[in-house]
């Protein structure tokens, strides 16, 4: 019968279809969505039980238990990754409509959630590693996520490559302090404290954990992967770069800052590459056309300050990076959010071509002014509560600390402003982008402003809270024992807020001739090299280096690997004779029997043979008499079952060649090498043959040790009921050794003739 194809099912049931779909899809983006927020709820309640370690497994020979601890600094982080991870993926549902993918992304995002709550919760250094390691293959998806675009791979592949190798150097520094410790519990580690220095593993151990928090956090010099990894949406810089990955180094150098904090290599390190983090990546953020280049290299230079301050473990050092973490998260998520929504409206994130979106973009033009006050400083911000205790620390620490604190903060101002004018504020005329209206999707606008107005009313209202929930178990977690540190929104006039002040005062005026400060800026560092074409060419070089050895020692010729491979033993041979300080002794060889010595002469002349000869035949038997001659050795030595093996093991050998012999190309005439590679070989196998010879005169000459042959003779028939000795090890104590070396042959013999069928095969086409 002729026709169309059938079709079972009418249009109502496909339409019946999409609608269980779609449904279903709605179901889990809730689900996605809703999540954070009962994860919040319950980190909420667990902080009414801070110190508690809750263990759900243990491993006792291990020492590895699924167990997670409740302190202050663990419910800081966890409450920011729930809160921000909530309000972001409420600001997902809006800025990823209608684009491929969007439940995946909602699921990895989800995914790298989880993993950070993991990563900052758990009590054992192994599952903290393994937790670090997951928001790296997390962030990996997030950041590639776009992976039509070779910008987002390339940079996908960037960032997972510099933090996984961080993550492999907190894999060796938590062997080492489980070593040190005696355990792998964060709870018997910090509580033995500073009295682990005195371990030789301290230096070591403190060196893995600074590279692993220093990739993690983008530190100089691995700076450059954050703001590569902006070719990831909107939503992940706002998440990834604001409250969760980039501090999860910050979190782990917190803490661990009970164990190192008093170690000078701790103190210069941190201050080091804190101090040149945030003042290189200031700079680099003035040089920046793109608005959210911008704000990722300002979130370099806020990590950078962290850093710093957690080098001096000062009480005002200390407090200030926990109010810090705090007022940076909330601010910098919103502003990303901001930005993605100039983005989604504009098509452009140029600074040159924005101008004058305030009239149709207001509540998102209120998001940002509101944010960048607190970004900038300006009073009664979180902003502003966290650089009056920046620079009460600044006073305790020294003029140095504080010039670099200054510039930073200055710098910070001039972006805030920058980020607001520019795109808001300044007037537009044709050659500037076209809005289109946004704001009607109401997610796009709720998410960055309970984060802006929150950075306001939060300190402002809720600074009791802040201190007693917040900041102060924070605080004591990663500084036990220090005095505390009451918080207080104003003060006074003190000289941290005249230095406040002075810092706005400096950024507005940056902010005022920005065009001659960037240019200025780009004049003046446009020679430097850059970190991430650095990165690029030693990749590059990698590749070519890699390639190379793979060109020379992959070549796919048997000669070369035999050469090599006979090389190198014959060199490790020769070093263990020449290490082990024993002479050879020649004197036995004056008393071997000349039957013996015409045995070896007819070795060698069949080698000759095989050597020089151009017939294939004639190859085969030469092989041949060597392994019959070696049988009629062993035999002299009194060694009949071996001969036995090594006889039938030749009389196969010669079937089995004389077999595939037929099927085989026929010998070229002539030498096969040049005169060169024939000197190597002949060198290579001369000193192979002379090494052994060595090794066995230094083995025979040495006293004989008969523990191993008493051990098998002993127990060869009680334990194998078995009188022969040589079958019993073979068959009985080393039955697994046997059984493979049969495998190896089996395979070996599948694969020759896999080959030969082939070559068959194409021969004959």
């Amino acid at each position: 019968m002729e026709g169309g194809p059938v079709h079972f099912c009418g249009p109502g049931h496909s339409q019946m279809t999409q609608s269980a779909n779609r449904s279903l899809e709605l179901v889990l983006l809730g689900i996605f969505t809703l999540l954070p927020l009962f994860l919040l709820a319950l980190v909420l309640r667990l902080d009414a039980m801070p110190g508690q370690v809750l263990a759900l497994a243990h491993i006792a020979d291990l020492d590895f238990a699924l167990a997670f601890r409740f302190d202050g600094l663990s419910l800081l982080f966890a409450g920011l990754i729930t809160f921000i991870g909530f309000l972001i993926q409420l600001y997902s549902l809006g800025y990823m409509a209608g684009k491929p993918g969007r439940l995946l992304f909602h699921l990895y995002l989800t995914l790298f959630m989880l993993s950070m709550l993991g990563l900052v919760m758990a009590e054992n250094l192994v599952l903290l590693f393994i937790f670090w390691e997951l928001t790296t293959l997390t962030s990996f998806l997030l950041i590639g996520f776009t992976h039509e675009q070779f910008v987002a791979r390339r940079n996908a592949v960037q960032a997972a490559v510099v933090t996984g190798a961080g993550g492999l150097c907190l894999l060796a520094a938590a062997v080492l302090l489980g070593q040190m410790a005696g355990t792998y519990q964060l709870s018997g580690i910090l509580v033995q404290g500073s009295a682990l220095l005195d371990d030789p593993l301290a230096v070591p151990c403190l060196l893995l954990i600074l590279l692993a928090a220093f990739t993690k956090s983008a530190q100089f010099p691995f700076h450059f992967w954050l703001p590569g990894a902006m070719a990831a949406p909107t939503p992940v810089s706002a998440y990834l770069h604001s409250a969760t990955m980039v501090k999860a180094g910050i979190y782990l150098l917190a803490r661990m800052s009970p164990v190192f904090s008093e170690m000078d290599l701790w103190f210069w390190s941190l201050a080091i590459a804190g101090g040149v983090t945030a003042l290189w990546t200031a700079l680099m953020a003035l040089r920046q056309t793109d608005l959210k280049l911008m704000l990722a290299y300002s979130t370099n230079t806020i990590l950078g300050a962290l850093t710093l301050l957690l080098a001096t473990g000062h009480k005002y050092a200390m407090v200030a990076a926990m109010l810090l973490i705090v007022a940076h998260a909330f601010y910098k998520a919103s502003l990303f959010m901001v930005i993605g929504n100039i983005d989604k409206a504009t098509g452009t994130r140029e600074y040159g071509k924005l101008a004058g979106l305030g009239t149709g973009m207001v509540i998102t033009l209120g998001c940002a002014v509101i944010a960048g006050l607190s970004k900038a400083g300006f009073p009664p911000t979180f902003g502003f509560l966290s650089k009056e205790y920046i620079y009460k620390a600044g006073f305790e620490l020294g003029w140095l600390f504080l010039l670099v604190l200054f510039l930073a903060n200055a710098i910070m101002v001039c972006l805030a402003a920058v980020i607001v004018h520019r795109p808001f504020l300044s007037r537009a005329n044709e050659t500037h982008a076209k809005a289109k209206p946004i704001e009607h999707i109401w997610v796009l606008w709720m998410a960055p402003l309970i984060l802006a107005i929150g950075g306001i009313l939060v300190p402002f209202l809720l600074l009791g809270w802040v201190e007693e929930r917040l900041v102060t178990p924070a605080f004591f977690a990663a500084a036990p024992g220090m005095e505390e540190v009451h918080l207080h929104l104003w003060e006074g006039f003190s000289p941290a807020l005249l230095l406040s002040l002075a810092t706005l005062a400096t950024g507005l005026l940056m902010a005022w001739v920005y065009e001659h400060v960037s240019r200025g800026v780009h004049s003046s560092t446009h020679r430097l090299p850059v970190a991430s074409e650095v990165y690029f060419s030693l990749m590059t070089g990698i590749r070519k280096l890699s390639s190379l050895i793979t060109d020379n020692l992959q070549h796919g010729r048997l000669t070369g690997y035999l050469l090599t491979f006979l090389g190198a033993l014959s060199l490790m041979v020769s070093y263990a004779v020449w290490s082990s300080g024993h002479l050879p002794d020649f004197s036995p060889l004056a008393n071997i029997s000349y039957v013996y010595w015409s045995l070896a002469a007819l070795l060698v002349m069949s080698v000759v043979v095989v050597i020089r000869s151009n017939s294939r035949l004639l190859c085969v038997c030469a092989l041949g008499i060597f392994g019959f001659i070696t049988t009629l050795m062993y035999m002299l030595y009194s060694a009949p079952d071996v001969a036995k093996t090594q006889l039938l093991v030749e009389t196969l050998l010669i079937v089995f060649l004389a077999i595939i012999m037929r099927r085989m190309p026929p010998l070229r005439s002539g030498p096969r090498h040049g005169p060169g590679r024939r000197a190597v070989n002949l060198a290579v196998a001369c000193l192979l043959g002379g090494s052994v010879t060595v090794a066995l005169l230094v083995v025979t000459s040495l006293p004989f040790n008969s523990q191993v042959p008493d051990f098998y003779a002993a127990q060869s028939y009680v334990s194998a009921h078995g009188r022969n000795v040589v079958n019993v090890i073979l068959v009985d104590f080393r039955a697994f050794d046997t059984l493979g070396e049969a495998l190896v042959v089996v395979v070996a013999g599948l694969a020759a003739w896999a080959l030969l069928r082939t070559g068959t095969s194409g021969a004959k086409k």
